[in-house]
């Protein structure tokens, strides 16, 4: 009975709706910040929008998480399981993955820079960045996955939106390519375990040290170690969940209280921080993560999360690396319509296109595309 019910755990919808949570007020932070929208009027529509989309870099951190526990997952079910991980296997399912999208928009990307616009349409902001030049270095960057280092060292640019989200796949790729090198000479949970501590502690004493003696914000958070710690805690989420499962699908009382413990947690964070705030900077993705990982722990093992109610809800995560990429452009679609228009709104148009693309993205490009690479690169 309990393999039964710990295999029901791959249905469970909860991980799409912690990334429908992230994808969406990453979406609502940027049509924040580049369309002049209208507030609502209602004081608690006001409050609510206002809290929503300030903080929407959290939103990153929380898809730090989720790939950390599914890609540990991915690696574990691979031949050669977690401890012999075949790295040929795992690099070609990244490239399959990440590759296709990616190179599509960065092409689309470059077109756009090079099409001729008026100088006082502002939707072109999206494709052009400002406050310093761009050169070969950054398109280097980009192609090596070392984007985020190119910000952490370049401070004074204002980074177009279509090239700016790269960073954090940046810091996800750096991550990737040395774990599966790592497992394969730690060997055993319990030293993957004390670098995992060690990970996460790096990267708060990281960003601590860059509050202390002032840099810049895309040092202390962007650049690796201020970010490995997000992949590191949803690793950790992982080892913990194959640990404890059938204890916990036992005691539903306690995964109950893991997971109002922990949404308490998030809560807080997210609506009592802001990552304007230098020193808030220091701690709050940590105590995010650790409030992420409590409410996942316990809701990974609760039946109310597999009901198909969830299942619209979960649209947006599931599509969300497509609707990562794709927003800015969707931004330039409809940017004459969200212009000064009420924020709830507006917001509801883009997010409802950016992920009705995404989908189509999802379906009829990548996944093809996906396929393709493995079946080429796979069989050689």
């Amino acid at each position: 009975m309990i393999k039964l019910k710990a295999n029901r755990l791959k249905k469970i919808p909860l991980i799409d709706l912690v990334r429908s949570f992230s994808i969406l007020v990453v979406l609502a932070q940027h049509l924040e910040e580049l369309a002049m929208l209208r507030r609502p009027e209602n004081p608690l529509l006001f409050w609510l929008w206002e809290h929503f989309w300030r903080n929407g870099i959290y939103g990153v951190y929380c898809f730090f998480v989720i790939s950390g526990f599914l890609i540990t997952g991915v690696i574990a079910k691979n031949s050669g399981g977690l401890w012999k991980p075949s790295v040929r296997e795992f690099y070609i399912q990244r490239a399959g993955r990440i590759f296709p999208l990616l190179v599509l928009v960065v092409w689309i990307g470059v077109c756009m820079l090079m099409t001729p616009h008026d100088l006082n349409d502002r939707s072109f902001d999206i494709f052009e960045s400002t406050g310093g030049s761009i050169g070969m270095g950054f398109w280097i960057c980009i192609l090596t996955f070392t984007f985020n280092w190119y910000m952490a060292f370049h401070p004074l640019i204002t980074y177009a939106l279509q090239f700016g989200v790269l960073w954090s796949l940046s810091v996800e790729e750096q991550f990737y390519f040395l774990f599966p090198q790592i497992l394969k000479r730690l060997k055993n949970t319990g030293n993957l375990f004390l670098v995992l501590m060690a990970v996460i502690a790096a990267g708060f004493l990281w960003r601590l040290a860059n509050y202390l003696f002032p840099s810049n914000e895309y040092l202390q958070v962007c650049a690796s170690p201020g970010a490995f710690d997000n992949i590191a805690f949803g690793v950790l989420l992982y080892l913990t969940v194959e640990r404890w499962k059938s204890f916990l699908l036992l005691n539903q009382r306690i995964c109950w209280f893991l997971c109002a413990a922990g949404l308490t947690v998030m809560l807080w964070i997210y609506l009592g921080t802001s990552f304007n705030v230098p020193l808030d900077r220091v701690y709050a993705s940590s105590l995010l993560d650790l409030g992420l990982c409590a409410f996942l722990l316990g809701g990974l093992h609760l039946s109310v999360f597999e009901s198909k109610f969830w299942n619209p809800f979960c649209w947006p995560g599931k599509y969300c690396y497509g609707g990562y990429l794709l927003h800015p452009i969707v931004m330039v679609m409809l940017y004459p319509l969200v212009l000064r228009a009420n924020a709830w709104v507006s917001f509801a148009l883009f997010s409802t296109v950016t992920t009705a693309l995404a989908a189509l993205s999802y379906h009829y490009f990548e996944m093809p595309a996906n396929r393709l690479i493995r079946q080429k690169i796979g069989n050689k």
